[in-house]
Protein backbone atom coordinates (compact mmCIF):
# COMPACT_ATOMS: atom_id res chain seq x y z
CA UNK A 1 0.00 0.00 0.00
CA UNK A 2 1.86 3.55 -1.39
CA UNK A 3 2.40 6.01 1.71
CA UNK A 4 1.11 9.38 1.20
CA UNK A 5 3.97 12.19 1.49
CA UNK A 6 3.11 15.30 2.95
CA UNK A 7 5.03 18.00 1.89
CA UNK A 8 4.82 21.60 2.61
CA UNK A 9 6.81 24.57 1.45
CA UNK A 10 9.26 26.76 3.27
CA UNK A 11 7.07 29.63 2.38
CA UNK A 12 4.06 27.30 4.26
CA UNK A 13 6.26 26.63 7.29
CA UNK A 14 7.45 30.85 7.36
CA UNK A 15 3.46 31.50 6.99
CA UNK A 16 2.12 29.34 9.80
CA UNK A 17 5.34 30.52 11.91
CA UNK A 18 4.59 33.87 12.22
CA UNK A 19 0.18 33.34 12.12
CA UNK A 20 1.01 30.81 14.84
CA UNK A 21 3.78 33.86 17.11
CA UNK A 22 0.20 36.06 16.09
CA UNK A 23 -2.21 34.08 17.57
CA UNK A 24 -0.08 32.94 20.94
CA UNK A 25 0.61 36.80 21.39
CA UNK A 26 -3.15 37.39 21.20
CA UNK A 27 -4.27 34.50 23.42
CA UNK A 28 -1.35 35.60 26.21
CA UNK A 29 -2.51 38.84 26.21
CA UNK A 30 -6.27 38.05 26.42
CA UNK A 31 -4.81 35.05 29.35
CA UNK A 32 -2.93 38.24 30.96
CA UNK A 33 -5.77 40.07 31.98
CA UNK A 34 -7.36 36.91 34.15
CA UNK A 35 -6.77 35.75 37.35
CA UNK A 36 -4.70 33.16 38.40
CA UNK A 37 -7.63 31.65 39.85
CA UNK A 38 -9.37 32.00 36.60
CA UNK A 39 -6.45 30.38 34.19
CA UNK A 40 -6.09 27.22 36.78
CA UNK A 41 -10.16 26.61 37.08
CA UNK A 42 -10.68 23.38 35.86
CA UNK A 43 -13.68 23.88 33.42
CA UNK A 44 -13.68 20.60 32.14
CA UNK A 45 -11.70 20.89 29.28
CA UNK A 46 -9.58 17.81 28.44
CA UNK A 47 -6.59 19.23 30.20
CA UNK A 48 -8.70 20.55 33.07
CA UNK A 49 -8.07 24.57 32.89
CA UNK A 50 -6.90 27.46 30.54
CA UNK A 51 -3.24 26.96 32.29
CA UNK A 52 -2.89 23.22 31.82
CA UNK A 53 -4.21 23.25 28.16
CA UNK A 54 -1.40 26.22 27.38
CA UNK A 55 1.38 23.84 28.89
CA UNK A 56 0.33 20.62 27.29
CA UNK A 57 0.50 23.21 23.39
CA UNK A 58 4.29 23.73 24.86
CA UNK A 59 5.11 20.57 26.34
CA UNK A 60 3.75 18.66 22.89
CA UNK A 61 5.59 21.50 20.87
CA UNK A 62 8.79 21.11 22.68
CA UNK A 63 8.81 16.78 21.97
CA UNK A 64 7.95 17.65 18.44
CA UNK A 65 10.86 19.97 17.97
CA UNK A 66 13.33 17.66 19.93
CA UNK A 67 12.16 14.61 17.45
CA UNK A 68 12.20 17.34 14.04
CA UNK A 69 15.68 18.36 15.43
CA UNK A 70 16.84 14.67 16.89
CA UNK A 71 15.72 12.44 14.81
CA UNK A 72 14.97 10.67 18.22
CA UNK A 73 11.79 9.81 19.90
CA UNK A 74 11.72 12.01 23.91
CA UNK A 75 10.32 10.30 26.27
CA UNK A 76 7.16 12.02 27.08
CA UNK A 77 4.18 12.53 29.41
CA UNK A 78 1.23 14.50 27.70
CA UNK A 79 -0.10 15.49 30.97
CA UNK A 80 3.08 16.54 32.05
CA UNK A 81 3.47 20.33 33.25
CA UNK A 82 6.49 22.28 32.51
CA UNK A 83 5.95 25.33 33.74
CA UNK A 84 4.31 25.78 37.01
CA UNK A 85 4.03 29.64 36.89
CA UNK A 86 2.18 31.73 34.16
CA UNK A 87 4.98 34.12 33.87
CA UNK A 88 7.24 31.35 33.22
CA UNK A 89 5.21 29.81 30.61
CA UNK A 90 4.23 32.74 28.70
CA UNK A 91 8.27 33.49 28.37
CA UNK A 92 8.89 30.09 27.11
CA UNK A 93 5.91 30.64 25.00
CA UNK A 94 7.35 33.40 23.06
CA UNK A 95 11.11 32.32 23.06
CA UNK A 96 9.65 29.07 21.08
CA UNK A 97 7.50 30.81 18.69
CA UNK A 98 10.36 33.27 17.61
CA UNK A 99 12.63 30.40 17.76
CA UNK A 100 10.14 29.01 15.28
CA UNK A 101 10.16 32.39 13.15
CA UNK A 102 13.94 32.52 13.14
CA UNK A 103 14.66 29.00 12.18
CA UNK A 104 11.23 29.06 9.47
CA UNK A 105 13.56 31.91 7.64
CA UNK A 106 16.50 29.64 7.09
CA UNK A 107 15.21 25.92 6.68
CA UNK A 108 15.58 24.77 2.89
CA UNK A 109 12.74 22.48 1.13
CA UNK A 110 15.22 19.96 1.30
CA UNK A 111 15.77 19.90 4.74
CA UNK A 112 11.72 19.97 5.08
CA UNK A 113 11.31 17.03 2.66
CA UNK A 114 14.06 14.46 4.53
CA UNK A 115 12.50 11.76 5.46
CA UNK A 116 12.34 10.02 8.96
CA UNK A 117 12.09 6.31 9.16
CA UNK A 118 11.04 4.90 12.62
CA UNK A 119 9.54 2.64 14.54
CA UNK A 120 6.10 3.00 15.63
CA UNK A 121 5.31 0.71 18.60
CA UNK A 122 1.63 1.95 19.01
CA UNK A 123 1.06 1.61 15.35
CA UNK A 124 3.81 -1.76 15.53
CA UNK A 125 4.98 -1.06 11.95
CA UNK A 126 8.16 1.38 10.13
CA UNK A 127 7.08 4.86 9.63
CA UNK A 128 8.66 6.93 6.59
CA UNK A 129 7.32 10.46 7.11
CA UNK A 130 9.23 13.80 5.95
CA UNK A 131 10.24 16.39 8.24
CA UNK A 132 7.51 18.86 7.25
CA UNK A 133 4.75 16.40 8.49
CA UNK A 134 5.41 17.04 12.12
CA UNK A 135 6.04 20.97 11.82
CA UNK A 136 2.13 20.37 10.14
CA UNK A 137 1.50 18.07 12.95
CA UNK A 138 2.88 20.87 15.74
CA UNK A 139 0.80 23.69 13.76
CA UNK A 140 -2.93 21.68 14.01
CA UNK A 141 -2.07 20.76 17.68
CA UNK A 142 -1.87 24.11 18.58
CA UNK A 143 -4.60 25.53 16.79
CA UNK A 144 -6.94 22.67 17.49
CA UNK A 145 -5.79 23.15 21.71
CA UNK A 146 -6.06 27.19 21.61
CA UNK A 147 -9.75 26.74 19.89
CA UNK A 148 -10.93 24.74 22.89
CA UNK A 149 -9.26 27.68 24.81
CA UNK A 150 -11.46 30.40 22.89
CA UNK A 151 -14.27 28.48 23.90
CA UNK A 152 -13.80 29.01 27.21
CA UNK A 153 -13.20 32.62 26.94
CA UNK A 154 -16.24 32.93 25.02
CA UNK A 155 -17.84 31.26 27.73
CA UNK A 156 -16.50 33.99 30.13
CA UNK A 157 -18.35 36.61 27.44
CA UNK A 158 -14.56 37.23 26.65
CA UNK A 159 -14.35 37.95 22.61
CA UNK A 160 -11.12 36.86 21.20
CA UNK A 161 -10.76 38.14 18.19
CA UNK A 162 -9.91 37.18 14.48
CA UNK A 163 -8.15 33.62 14.17
CA UNK A 164 -8.11 34.41 10.52
CA UNK A 165 -4.79 33.71 8.59
CA UNK A 166 -5.15 36.81 6.26
CA UNK A 167 -5.51 39.11 9.03
CA UNK A 168 -2.07 38.46 10.68
CA UNK A 169 -0.17 41.68 11.24
CA UNK A 170 3.03 39.75 11.03
CA UNK A 171 3.03 38.41 6.92
CA UNK A 172 3.03 40.60 4.18
CA UNK A 173 -0.06 39.21 1.66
Amino acid sequence: MPRARIMITSNFFKTMALYNKWQNESLFKICDELSDEQLRLNRGMFFDSIFKTLNHIINIDEAIYFFIHTKSLPEFNPEFTPYSEYSELKAARFEFDEKLVRESQVFSQTWLDEIFEFWSERLKRNRKVSRSFYYVQMFNHQTHHRSQITSELHKMGIDYGNTDISYNPYYEF
